[in-house]
């Protein structure tokens, strides 16, 4: 699918029409083809705005903005909260990590507890740089 036309084009398109030149004129005029400018003739009839539709494509939420607001409200009622028994409270079709990121990036509030790891904080980079520190002191 191609982009969108242009707003700039988009508005000489509908000048030229309502000066009354065909489709055939405009699209010569405009370099465009006849169909784009049927369709987007359409589009104007039907909206009265000569601004393109939606693209309705890319990744769906994976929570709906109820499920949302209940987390949002579950979190202020108990700050301190974890993950799991948030996932626990609510039927939640995520994993740990992507609550964890929809909290932190769609909700705006601050990352909370996280007792899914089971408290551990060392992270395999940082055990990865300590091995290799150590090869490097040995003669």
């Amino acid at each position: 699918m191609s982009a969108p036309l242009s707003k700039d084009l988009r508005k000489r398109i509908l000048a030229a029409k309502e000066e009354g030149a065909s489709h055939a004129q405009i699209a010569r005029q405009m370099r465009v083809s006849v169909s784009a400018i049927t369709r987007l003739l359409a589009l104007y009839r039907e909206t009265g705005s000569d601004e393109p539709r939606p693209n309705p494509n890319g990744r769906k939420p994976a929570l709906s903005a109820e499920q949302r607001e209940g987390i949002r409200r579950k979190i202020d009622e108990q700050p301190d909260i974890t993950l799991r028994e948030l996932i626990e409270a609510f039927p939640l079709p995520v994993s740990a990590q992507a609550l964890c990121n929809t909290i932190h990036k769609k909700l705006g509030l601050c990352r909370k507890k996280n007792d899914t790891r089971g408290g551990t904080t060392t992270s395999r980079r940082r055990g990865t740089t300590e091995r290799v520190e150590s090869k490097a002191r040995r003669p």
